[in-house]
């Protein structure tokens, strides 16, 4: 069964906001991956927990008609509110069960959200929806490295203490475990009747990030919602910004720009032809 996460309409308004954005390098990979056994033109691609769609809208200039699907009407809201793209559709759908019709889609992305999914029930519907040749490509990230010079370093430090206090709270969910295991093939790939299963743990995104943006990322988590829930009058948040600038030096401010690079990894499979 899928969590039901990011459904508030404040929430979702933040991840909209401070999630990194998706960069064509990794929409590349994947259409490298379908390509090779399924050529252009392509009809139609289906993102499943396509959140605010970020992903989503990297699609859009490769099919015809590209489905965002997600369970929380919140994100589906943001998504259409950012949706540049005449030839993308949102719906609210689970995924364990897509509103789609059969063997009509070329691709089924799962981008930062297969952790919270029942993937037997998933691949059963990929399965079901993909043309033959079309491909299933499981997407995410963890944790952005924020360089080797010292101040940088000190910023990797204070974003993984965040998330370790989360931790000992009990505001994580443990399948976010998952995320940071880069999806372990034992639960994450893809079952018979899919096959060509295939790992890549070689890519990443750069990004330039305010330290603000940085601090907006970790309040973007569910288990920062949930600690600030539970903890109100709670200055956790911003002990971190603190540490963060002063670590930068005394000039720094939440404008102040840092490099970020986000490792990332893609779990692909193929329905046979």
């Amino acid at each position: 069964m899928a969590f039901k996460r990011f459904e508030g309409a404040e929430h979702s308004s933040v991840y909209a906001k401070y999630r990194p954005v998706w960069t064509t390098g990794i929409t590349d990979r994947v259409l490298t991956y379908l390509q090779e056994r399924y050529p252009a033109p392509y009809d139609h691609a289906i993102d499943v927990g396509c959140g605010s769609g970020q992903f989503t809208q990297l699609l859009a200039p490769h099919f015809k008609l590209v489905t965002g699907i997600d369970i929380s009407a919140n994100q589906i809201s943001e998504a259409i509110k950012g949706n540049k793209r005449k030839n993308i559709t949102y719906k609210m759908g689970a995924a364990e069960c897509f509103p789609i019709a059969d063997q009509s889609v070329e691709l089924v992305t799962c981008v930062q959200a297969a952790h919270w999914i029942d993937m037997d029930k998933f691949y059963a519907e990929a399965y079901r929806v993909l043309k033959p040749n079309g491909c299933v490509a499981l997407i995410s990230y963890t944790f952005p490295e924020f360089g080797s010079h010292p101040p940088a370093k000190f910023l990797t430090k204070y974003i993984r203490d965040y998330y370790d206090k989360l931790w000992e709270a009990s505001c994580h969910d443990e399948v976010i475990k998952h995320v940071h295991n880069r999806y372990p093939d034992e639960i994450f790939a893809c079952r018979p009747p899919l096959e060509d299963h295939l790992r890549d743990d070689t890519k990443t995104m750069e990004h330039e990030m305010t330290v603000g943006e940085v601090v907006g990322f970790a309040s973007s988590w569910t288990g920062s919602v949930r600690y600030l829930k539970k903890y109100s009058s709670s200055d956790i948040l911003e002990t971190m910004q603190k540490n963060i600038l002063e670590t930068l030096g005394e000039d720094a401010t939440l404008d102040t720009v840092v490099r970020a690079t986000f490792p990332v990894f893609i779990l692909f499979g193929r329905k046979p032809g």
